[in-house]
């Protein structure tokens, strides 16, 4: 008889429905729970998910929460997810959202922001998807879950990148990118503070411009947070407003 070979992922904490389904697949799916600033499951240093059940998908639309969130982790991994849990008759008759609002926002995140979604009929769907896409990336592809535990040895470069993935919303790959081009951590750490965020006219970001504009993967929201980690100030943003994209 084959072993089943055994999967590793991390979950976000506040995921409890699905811990709880997980605790039942422990043959098959061991996971580590901790706070996610980005993503509600993470499956290697390049594959991570967000997850979202049908009305807060909706509701995540009209309030724009869902684009932040999107946005964020199709910044930080080279192959985000969207996992869309429950999408029936049941959301689109009771949410006062048209349906053509709905599929309008599917449009964008699928072939405007090149995110893949994958629609799933329950929970016990979802573990099975993920299941399956960390078997992929683990087994067959032999990814890496995403640590932060250095080695004993490590040569000079990959340490550099190693310092460089402590930053906010930044994995090994991302990492690499900066140091590929900057060398140092110190340059990298001047790029960022010599990147200007750029704003409509409405207060909300819309780009970057100087040393990091011209890379791709690293928007203002990247370089407000690591602004505020590595120099401690932050100047005072111009009012926000949420406006529907749809």
């Amino acid at each position: 008889m084959k072993q089943i070979e055994q999967v590793h992922i991390i979950v976000d904490h506040r995921e409890n429905k699905l811990k709880a389904l997980l605790d039942k697949k422990k043959d098959k799916i061991a996971y580590e729970s901790k706070q996610l600033d980005i993503a509600d499951i993470v499956i290697s240093s390049e594959v991570a998910i967000e997850r979202k059940e049908g009305f807060d998908f909706v509701s995540s639309i009209m309030d724009n929460r869902l684009f932040e969130q999107l946005l964020r982790l199709k910044e930080t991994y080279q192959h985000p997810i969207l996992i869309l849990e429950g999408l029936n008759d049941d959301v689109f008759e009771n949410t006062g959202m048209k349906i053509s609002s709905i599929y309008g926002a599917l449009s964008y995140i699928s072939y405007k922001l090149g995110i893949s979604v994958i629609p799933t009929r329950n929970l016990e769907d979802t573990a099975i998807v993920i299941e399956r896409i960390a078997y992929r990336e683990q087994v067959k592809d032999n990814m890496p879950l995403l640590s932060r535990k250095a080695p004993k040895e490590m040569a000079k470069k990959e340490r550099r990148s190693f310092i460089i993935e402590g930053l906010v919303d930044i994995g090994p790959k991302k990492a690499k990118t900066l140091i590929d081009k900057y060398k140092t951590p110190y340059q990298v750490f001047k790029a960022i503070k010599h990147t200007e965020i750029l704003y409509t006219k409405t207060g909300r970001m819309k780009g970057i411009k100087g040393p990091l504009g011209d890379l791709t993967g690293f928007g203002p929201r990247f370089i407000e947070k690591n602004k505020k980690i590595l120099f401690g100030k932050r100047k005072k943003e111009p009012q926000k407003r949420i406006n529907e994209i749809f």
